[in-house]
């Protein structure tokens, strides 16, 4: 019975690394732009 214990265990862990990884690589990938009109609140330009 431990061994399918220590088996899962490992599927588990597996598949959690490599879930950690992708969204490590997703959030490097992620570009930040910020907002040219961010000083310019309750303004309206014609």
């Amino acid at each position: 019975m431990a061994v399918t214990r220590l088996k899962r265990k490992d599927r588990y862990n597996k598949t959690v690394s490599r879930l950690k990884q992708q969204n490590k690589k997703l959030v490097i990938k992620q570009i930040n732009v910020r907002s040219p009109y961010k000083e310019q609140t309750g303004v309206v330009e014609d």
